[in-house]
C-alpha cells in the first residue's frame, strides 16, 4: 500500500526532471490501474506511480476548470493540491493509505470532484459550509479556530464556540472564507478525522474493508449515508493507493 505522503517524497526526489520522464523505482510500484498485463511488450514498462495521476484517477474531472460554475472555487489537481492533501494527512497523523482513501474520497464526493469549496445546494447554500469535505459551519468554526494563525480572526468575527451560541450566516461565512484557501481547505477532512473519530473507529478503517469504511467512518465518524457514488470514489481512491478492495 502506498500513502500519498510516500508519493510525494517520491515526487520530491526526482524534481528535477519532469514527472512524464521519472526513472523507475523498486520502491514505488505504479499504481494499481496501471498494473496490466504486458507480456506482449517487454519494453512497454509500468512506470512509478505519479501523485497527481492518483488524484485524476479518483477524480478525472479534476484536470480542468473550464466550464466550473464557480471557477474561483474549483481546483485541478497538481501538485500544489497534493503538497496540500500531504501537508494536512502529515500535520493530522494520517499515515496509512486505507485512511488516507477514505479521506481522498470524501473529499471527492463532497466537493463534486474539487469544483466546489462552500455549500450550494441547495440554492443559495447553506451559509457557512465548506471546505473540501463540506463540514459544518460548527466544524469550520471549530477548525478555524485551532489553527494558530487564524484564531485572532475567528476572534474578531465572533466568540469561540460555546453550548447555546452560534453565528449568524453573515459570520458563518466569514470564517468559511478564512479556512477557503488550499493549505487549509484540503487539510479540513485529515483534521476532523484525527479530531472526531474515535480510536476505536480509525483502527477499523486502517484494518480496510468496505463494511468498516461504512460503518466506522461514513455513518459512524462522519455521520451521513452509504450511496453508490460515495462507494465507486472510495473503490477508485483504494485503487490508487495500492489498498485491497475488500467486503
Amino acid at each position: 500500500m502506498i500513502s500519498l505522503i510516500s508519493l510525494l517524497s517520491f515526487t520530491a526526489a526526482v524534481a528535477s526532471t519532469t514527472l512524464a520522464a521519472a526513472s523507475p523505482s523498486k520502491n514505488f510500484p505504479a499504481h494499481l490501474h496501471h498494473q496490466r498485463d504486458n507480456s506482449n511488450s517487454n519494453s512497454n514498462a509500468a512506470g512509478p506511480p505519479d501523485p497527481v495521476r492518483q488524484l485524476l484517477y479518483i477524480a478525472p474531472d479534476s484536470n480542468t476548470c473550464d466550464g466550473a460554475t464557480y471557477p474561483n472555487e474549483c481546483a485541478v489537481s497538481s501538485l500544489p493540491v497534493v503538497q496540500a492533501l500531504v501537508d494536512g494527512f502529515a500535520e493530522y497523523n494520517v499515515t496509512t493509505a486505507p485512511e488516507q482513501a477514505a479521506l481522498l474520497s470524501w473529499m471527492v464526493y463532497e466537493s463534486g470532484q474539487f469544483k466546489y469549496n462552500r455549500n450550494h445546494f441547495p440554492a443559495p447554500g447553506r451559509p457557512g459550509q465548506g471546505t473540501r469535505s463540506m463540514m459544518s459551519p460548527t466544524f469550520v468554526q471549530q477548525y478555524a479556530n485551532s489553527i494558530p494563525e487564524l484564531q485572532a480572526k475567528v476572534a474578531a468575527i465572533a466568540p469561540p464556540p460555546a453550548a447555546g451560541t452560534s453565528l449568524t450566516g453573515a459570520q458563518a461565512d466569514q470564517v468559511l472564507a478564512l479556512v477557503q484557501p488550499d493549505k487549509y481547505s484540503f487539510a479540513a477532512a485529515a483534521w476532523y478525522y484525527g479530531t472526531h473519530c474515535t480510536d476505536a473507529q480509525k483502527k477499523l478503517v486502517r484494518q480496510g474493508g468496505q463494511k468498516n469504511w461504512e460503518d466506522a467512518f461514513i455513518t459512524g465518524c462522519v455521520q451521513t449515508t452509504v450511496d453508490d457514488d460515495r462507494i465507486a470514489y472510495w473503490k477508485k481512491a483504494c485503487q490508487a493507493l495500492g489498498v485491497t478492495v475488500k467486503p
